[in-house]
């Protein structure tokens, strides 16, 4: 099998990672790149048959050039299956799959309802035209499957879902780990609320902050702890107008992520919008209890009730209503904490992501022989 990987971005992620050395595994032969990134993942020189390229499209007028590099390259490498990641990747990579003729085209779809939230019409066009031109369309949960086919008007006969897997073996952050985090911040005699993700307005820090005023009439000790990067302005204008200033903590970037995971009593995950959910996954296989919205995928990691609680989005009371339940009952936090962290362990690994790929691949190789098959026996 001869497989190409395209990103819009760099390829130096676990996700990507996963990828390319569970491919190799398999005996695959590979190329990847990037649009605009030059280094090659640090990830690569574990990979065997294996080589890295970049088509040095740093902008969109780049990209009628980008198209054509990577039709020759496509030809050159006999690829059998394009897979690309991304906006951008995507419009370069069925146009240079068609030229090439390249029998299998895959792109992977992150995303769920963002463009429609943030108003960019060219944007949600342009996926639909890439849905109906490639060969597959992987997306990552049920809910991007169902937005597709109601929202978008696509039948789903060439959608797939495949979860993200992970390597829990990078979630073995233990109590003295959380206990070194809440060091740090001062946070020793406090009950610590967690959130994850960028500060970006369809994260829903805004009703956080707002369930934090009312949590902290009840909870006298509690203080929120947030980890991520972007424009954090409006969060602290808000903390401060809410008079929360002072509970609330900002981490920064961190390396660390589940050891600051362990040192939050609670996650809370207020997104308005999530595709899957990521975040709820890494929380909850170092026994965090998570407490997020029920939005797109998230249903799909959190079970309410039995590996943590979903509440409705954009509901700062529900929020509270939810947080000192498990507040007040220690033996409920411990078991939805177990309960979740056998679930993700179980559902969510890269061996069951990287085997989906590779059967799709297969089933999609497969359809796309018979049909040459069927077209040359017409023709004679």
């Amino acid at each position: 099998m001869h497989i190409c990987q395209l990103s819009s971005t760099t390829l130096d992620s676990h996700y990507f990672g996963s990828l390319g050395l569970g491919f190799s595994a398999s005996g695959a032969t590979q190329v990847c790149g990037s649009l605009m990134e030059k280094n090659p993942p640090t990830w690569l020189t574990e990979a065997e048959r294996i080589s890295y390229f970049c088509l040095n499209a740093r902008g969109r007028l780049h990209y009628p050039q980008a198209v054509l590099r990577l039709a020759r390259l496509l030809r050159r490498e006999r690829i059998e299956i394009l897979q690309t990641h991304l906006y951008d990747a995507g419009v370069v990579g069925i146009l240079a799959a068609r030229m090439a003729r390249t029998p299998v085209v895959v792109v992977a779809r992150h995303h769920l309802d963002e463009p429609q939230l943030l108003g960019t019409r060219w944007h949600v066009k342009t996926d639909g035209w890439m849905a109906r031109r490639a060969s597959c369309v992987v997306v990552p949960s049920d809910a991007v499957r169902r937005h597709m086919i109601a929202r978008e008007g696509l039948s789903g006969d060439n959608i797939e879902v495949i979860h993200y897997g992970f390597d829990f073996d990078e979630f073995l952050a233990t109590e003295e780990d959380g206990k070194r985090v809440r060091r740090e911040f001062g946070l020793e005699n406090a009950f610590v609320l967690g959130n994850v993700g960028r500060f970006f307005k369809n994260k829903g820090h805004a009703y956080l902050i707002e369930a934090l005023k009312e949590l902290a009439l009840e909870i006298p000790n509690i203080k929120l702890l947030l980890l991520g990067s972007g424009d954090r302005a409006s969060i602290e204008e808000m903390a401060r107008r809410e008079d929360v200033e002072d509970r609330v903590v900002f981490a920064g970037f961190r390396k660390d992520v589940s050891a600051c995971m362990r040192a939050f009593d609670l996650l809370v995950h207020p997104s308005l919008s999530e595709s899957f959910g990521q975040v709820l996954v890494e929380a909850m296989a170092v026994g965090t209890v998570v407490v997020a919205s029920r939005v797109g995928g998230v249903p799909e990691i959190v079970s309410d009730g039995e590996t943590g609680r979903l509440v409705p989005p954009m509901d700062s009371g529900a929020i509270v209503s939810a947080v000192l339940d498990l507040y007040r009952n220690a033996d409920r936090r411990e078991q939805l904490g177990l309960a979740g962290q056998k679930s993700v362990r179980e559902r969510f690994t890269d061996a069951q992501m990287v085997n989906g790929y590779l059967d799709c691949y297969r089933r999609y190789l497969e359809k796309s022989f018979k049909g040459q098959k069927n077209y040359v026996a017409a023709q004679t």
